[in-house]
């Protein structure tokens, strides 16, 4: 049974449309649209969550943590959004953002195994060999954090991921460690720079 919402006309103005099609990083009104479909899917979930008394949050901590689970599955497309865009979506500071996709990652661990793996796996795929080390960019602490992780428990005896000289968010990884990640999240040969 597929179940089509309408929304009417009235309840964006311009001005908000132009704010959300910034927000969402969209240009067309098709692309648009798309963003307040998974947003809708998002909200209805948890509503759906809500009424049928499935794990009912009651904190705000545990709403905003409900919230973002919910958009993880329905609007970021199967990755884990970066500290700047649940920010801008929650009206956070970056902290208090990584924090919230931190307990997010912990409460739904499970739920959510698809989505970090794929993320991950993205982060280490772009990678590129410069010299003898890779670089990669890294938009979330929360990327580098987990990567870090999967190091330390995988490979305790190689070098952990760190920040290359001069960047804001630049890192390396040493060729030992990019072959763990690379094994570990089953891609082929790293991009020559």
């Amino acid at each position: 049974m597929a179940i089509q919402v309408e929304l009417s006309d009235d309840i964006f103005t311009q001005d908000e449309v132009g704010k959300l099609k910034k927000l969402f990083g969209t240009e067309t009104d098709e692309s648009f649209i798309d963003a307040i479909n998974a947003i809708t899917a998002a909200a209805i979930t948890e509503y759906k969550e809500m009424l049928l008394g499935k794990g009912l949050a009651t904190r705000a901590d545990e709403i905003k943590q409900h919230r973002l689970f919910h958009l993880v599955k329905h609007y970021f497309q199967g990755r884990i959004p970066t500290e700047s865009e649940v920010s801008l979506m929650f009206q956070l500071t970056e902290s208090e953002s990584r924090a919230l996709i931190r307990n997010v990652r912990t409460k739904f661990r499970y739920q959510l195994e698809e989505e970090v793996f794929s993320t991950l796996k993205l982060i280490v795929s772009s990678a590129v060999l410069s010299g003898s080390n890779y670089f990669v960019v890294i938009q979330s602490d929360n990327v580098l954090e987990e990567l870090n992780r999967v190091i330390s428990l995988n490979a305790p005896q190689l070098d952990p991921i760190t920040k290359a000289r001069g960047s804001a968010r630049q890192y390396q990884i040493s060729e030992d460690t990019y072959d763990l990640l690379r094994g570990y999240y089953h891609i082929g040969q790293g991009a020559t720079g």
